[in-house]
């Protein structure tokens, strides 16, 4: 039997609270940021005073982190059709979608205790 390491970044498919239960949702394709990435998102976060958690993202912190960790996505369109994954079609986007997804993508990039080698 082979030792394999944990890949707790590894892409996964991420389904918006809004489209639970739909029949052909739109999916997103996100993985967690690695400790470079998370140096470039940390000071966009907003604390909440009292709890030291984070609270919210800047503008700036939700775009750095799906230009990071959005890696796809599937049944996402328009008026004029499918719209394809690019980059420059991110800001398609609803304000309110693109901060769920960035706030997956911090939950994702967090290693639970039980997984860390110590």
């Amino acid at each position: 039997m082979t030792l394999k390491a944990l890949n707790p970044f590894a892409p996964f498919w991420y389904t918006p609270r809004e489209e639970e239960g739909s029949e052909h949702p739109t999916r997103f394709k996100i993985q967690g940021l690695n400790g470079e990435q998370m140096g470039y998102i940390a000071p966009e976060f907003i604390l909440d005073p009292q709890t030291k958690a984070i609270s919210a993202l800047t503008g700036k912190g939700i775009e750095v982190a799906l230009n990071f960790g959005l890696v796809d996505w599937e049944n996402f369109s328009n008026d004029n059709g499918p719209v394809m994954f690019a980059r420059s079609n991110f800001g398609l986007m609803p304000h309110r979608l693109r901060g769920e997804l960035a706030f997956q993508v911090i939950i994702a990039s967090y290693v639970a205790q039980d997984a860390k080698k110590t």
